[in-house]
């Protein structure tokens, strides 16, 4: 398992890079290694986007592969019981439907492949979560705040600060990574002091 994960008890506790991660290296799964470091790969694409977007083209392909993943546990029931939500998810267009306004502009569209404004926020918690774990691993793996995981911060914070709703859900997770940010500040200071070398009289 990854550092620092050590102490989960099940899967419940991990986050979707733990469990790839445990797939793809536990002779326990018996399943083609090729598929899961596909959907590692992509999975690992989206977190460390620096404007966390993608494009269409990129989502089908990572609908396929995901699919190809999930073939890998169709003799599972607990798969089995939530493909069907998967496939809502990977097949919506990932427009908002909001009634009263698209009543009121007149469209007609098939409720269905749309997704709720719950549904939406839902999925960009759970995003954002795990990208910002991802960095704070990061950081606590490397003891340091590289350059490229304050910019990869940074971003998240500049879009939490437009989006209100997602960044009181993450309150925690953010002061869990402000403090460990203030925490190596504070050893590069020492250090720098230590190496510092005393001027003459």
């Amino acid at each position: 398992m990854p550092r620092g994960l050590a102490d989960k008890r099940g899967p419940e506790e991990c986050d979707a890079a733990a469990l790839l991660s445990l797939i793809n290296s536990c002779d326990h799964f018996m399943v083609d290694r090729k598929k899961v470091t596909e959907v590692i790969k992509c999975r690992n694409e989206i977190m460390h986007s620096s404007e966390m977007k993608v494009s269409s083209t990129w989502l089908r392909d990572f609908h396929k592969k995901i699919q190809n993943f999930l073939n890998e546990f169709r003799n599972i029931p607990e798969i089995v019981a939530v493909y069907s939500r998967i496939e809502q998810l990977l097949t919506s267009d990932w427009a908002v439907h909001i009634p009263e306004e698209d009543q009121r502009d007149g469209r007609e569209c098939e409720i269905g492949s749309y997704l709720s404004v719950s549904q939406v926020n839902e999925i960009e918690m759970e995003l954002l979560k795990e990208k910002l774990q991802e960095i704070y691993r990061q950081a606590e793996e490397q003891e340091v705040f590289s350059e490229e995981i304050s910019n990869q911060l940074e971003v998240v914070k500049e879009f939490l600060r437009n989006n209100e709703d997602l960044r009181n859900g993450l309150t925690e997770v953010m002061q869990k990574l402000d403090s460990l940010h203030l925490q190596h500040q504070k050893l590069d200071s020492k250090e720098a002091v230590i190496q510092t070398p005393e001027k003459k009289a």
